[in-house]
């Protein structure tokens, strides 16, 4: 943490901001003088009338994550706005994404709004100029910029975050609406800070579809500030690789309370609930991901045919078709993974064991789903129960012998649970037992009584906890070895006051040491009252944004836009998307590329990453430069055939 380092800058823009008003004609040239050193492969944007240079448009990656007042550097040549065009690279089948960020260097020449407002133009191809919009197609949002007061991230491993208090970019409202049929936009601009130094960014997604041409391809980004228009080409260069559509990794999050916040209410029964249970599992399976609900049903309770009803065309893929209104990876693919609709209520302290009536109720609703499952062919989807959270994990108050038999009495539980079901599912649609805990398996291996080897199937320790050998080890006997969030030096955080690396770093830890999937434990959990002021699951948390990947969209008017229900999505949510594709490509090269190539990729991903996961030791090891994570992924596409 580098609060003074934010300090200083604050006091530098407000004794700044004093000496403009006595002195213009001093400081004026000092302030732009001060700024335009660090906006380097910038535009400036110059009024008509005026002309004088009040703003400047940067281009940044989808990795770069800045402040309101923070400077922008020049990351790579790629984003050199100098030399005429944004670069991007993309294989097929994946969403590339960058952001225009603008940056007042000027004070307002005005007191009133200053609006900006931004357009994109058909995409062309660079070899025919004929446009390829149909196949080939942009979605641009602005980003809410939160103001981090609690930034330490203390509640976790030490981890470092960007300084705090400060506003940071995460919510990322729309252009259009995701879950209506309207084509009317949500909005036509925002005004802009008045405030010298100021940051807007502006983010673009590019989905690139598995028919599009090897090529190059071009597009234009118009930003209008108060009708004055500064254009920004964007170039887009297509490789062969193209990602698969059944997720490598999977990577699931937590719907809790439903979608209450979007007036959905929580009644699975209703068609407003269905509907939006949809639009958040369509935006999901776009970003790579599965959000599973906290439902709970019974076959032997009424609402078992609604939940039937409602989660066949997730299922079945039917939901992820242009028919339905999808549009990216996965089209006509169902979810990677499911959760089981059965109750997880054993939280942290397991002392009452299961009784044979809760073990024979078990196997009855796992003889249910199986047969549910097969009749409408949805076996190709992994399934897991979700029953106990986190209950053999460290407990200060419990030691030696005491704490002996309470283990062992959960873990023998847990071998109970996973056998009875088994006996309902059987041998043709295997449902798991999902494992987590702080608590490093590894400890147990040479203790039959606590051993879990055998007892469980699908480990997942927090990654302070990922013992990578053991786990390794379990995953060639067949099992299946996930993650979730913790902190330095073992993953990256998942706070706003965190760089787009961050979370980059869960798909491409993932894949390095060749782990099946990753969980993150809640994703729409903030406040009822000021979701956007206050996105974390408790409000003295200080891991800023905890438990809250996307932003309710019926909410929007708390921040001046008008309600548009379903999803808002995050930076954090751009950021674990990108990490999971970089995933993808890690698996293509090994799969497809040349000894050479491979050889070629490991070695820089262990540049790039050299450990991380149980593995880690002291600070993050992994790169904090956007620039190394940008080549690395350029190189994965040039080494795939």
């Amino acid at each position: 943490m580098r609060k003074p380092l934010r300090k200083k800058r604050s006091l530098i823009v407000l004794i700044g901001a004093t000496f403009i008003g006595s002195a213009t004609f001093f400081v004026l040239p000092m302030v732009k003088t001060f700024l335009a050193s660090y906006h380097d492969g910038c535009l400036p944007v110059n009024s008509a009338e005026q002309q004088t240079t009040e703003f400047v448009v940067c281009a940044a990656s989808e990795s770069a994550k800045h402040a309101r007042n923070d400077a922008i550097s020049l990351e790579h040549p790629a984003y050199d706005l100098r030399t005429g065009a944004v670069n991007l690279t993309a294989a097929r089948n994946e969403t590339v994404a960058y952001q225009l960020v603008i940056k007042r260097i000027h004070p307002a020449l005005t007191t009133e709004p200053q609006r900006v407002q931004v357009q994109t133009s058909a995409w062309i191809d660079a070899r025919t100029s004929l446009p390829v919009t149909d196949v080939l197609t942009t979605h641009w949002f602005a980003a809410h910029y939160h103001y981090v007061d609690k930034g330490g991230y203390r509640w976790g491993p030490k981890s470092n975050v960007l300084p705090w208090p400060d506003y940071y970019p995460d919510a990322l409202v729309p252009n259009h609406g995701r879950c209506s049929v309207s084509a009317t936009p949500i909005f036509d601009g925002i005004d802009l800070n008045l405030e010298v130094g100021a940051n807007q960014s502006f983010w673009f997604d590019v989905y690139v579809p598995k028919n599009l041409p090897i090529g190059e391809y071009e597009q234009t980004v118009s930003i209008t500030i108060d009708g004055t228009t500064t254009k920004i080409p964007v170039q887009l260069k297509v490789f062969s690789a193209q990602l698969p559509d059944k997720p490598t990794i999977a990577a699931v999050g937590e719907i809790y309370r439903a979608y209450l916040l979007e007036g959905a209410g929580t009644d699975v029964n209703s068609e407003g609930y269905r509907e939006m249970s949809y639009c958040y599992q369509q935006i999901a399976h776009q970003h790579r991901t599965v959000f599973f609900e906290r439902i709970v049903t019974d076959p032997s309770q009424p609402d078992w045919a609604a939940y039937q009803q409602m989660v066949e065309p997730i299922l079945s893929g039917e939901l992820f078709s242009e028919a339905a209104g999808y549009l990216g990876p996965g089209e006509n693919t169902p979810v990677s993974v499911w959760r089981t609709p059965w109750e997880q209520e054993i939280n942290i302290e397991h002392t009452e064991r299961i009784t044979n009536d809760e073990l024979n109720a078990l196997t009855s609703k796992a003889s249910s789903w199986r047969d549910f499952v097969v009749s409408i062919d949805a076996q190709d989807t992994d399934y897991f129960a979700y029953i106990f959270d986190e209950v053999d994990g460290p407990d200060e108050s419990m030691k030696g012998d005491e704490r002996v038999r309470y283990l062992t009495n959960v873990h023998d539980d847990m071998h109970a649970v996973q056998q009875a079901i088994d006996a309902g599912a059987g041998d043709d649609l295997p449902i798991d037992l999902l494992w987590t805990s702080h608590s490093n398996p590894s400890q147990w291996r040479h203790d039959p009584a606590l051993d879990l080897t055998g007892k469980i199937r699908l480990w997942a320790p927090n990654a302070s906890a990922a013992a990578v050998p053991f786990l390794r080890e379990r995953k060639e006997d067949g099992d299946k070895i996930w993650f979730y969030h913790s902190g330095h030096p073992a993953i990256g955080i998942h706070s706003i006051n965190a760089s787009g690396i961050e979370m980059r770093t869960w798909g491409v830890v993932g894949a390095k040491y060749g782990f099946d999937g990753q969980f993150k434990w809640a994703v729409n959990l903030g406040s009822n009252d000021r979701p956007f002021a206050e996105p974390s699951y408790k409000p003295d948390d200080d891991r800023f944004g905890n438990g809250v990947f996307v932003y309710p969209g019926n909410q929007l008017p708390k921040i001046g836009f008008p309600a548009t229900p379903g999803p808002i999505p995050s930076m954090r949510l751009k950021a674990w998307r990108r990490g999971l594709q970089d995933a993808e490509l890690i698996q293509l090269v090994r799969q497809f590329g040349d000894a050479s190539a491979v050889e070629d990729m490991e070695k820089r991903l262990n540049t790039l990453i050299p450990r991380a996961l149980s593995e880690g030791r002291g600070k993050a090891a992994w790169s904090t430069d956007t620039k190394d994570w940008i080549e690395f992924r350029n190189a994965l596409l040039s080494s795939i055939p």
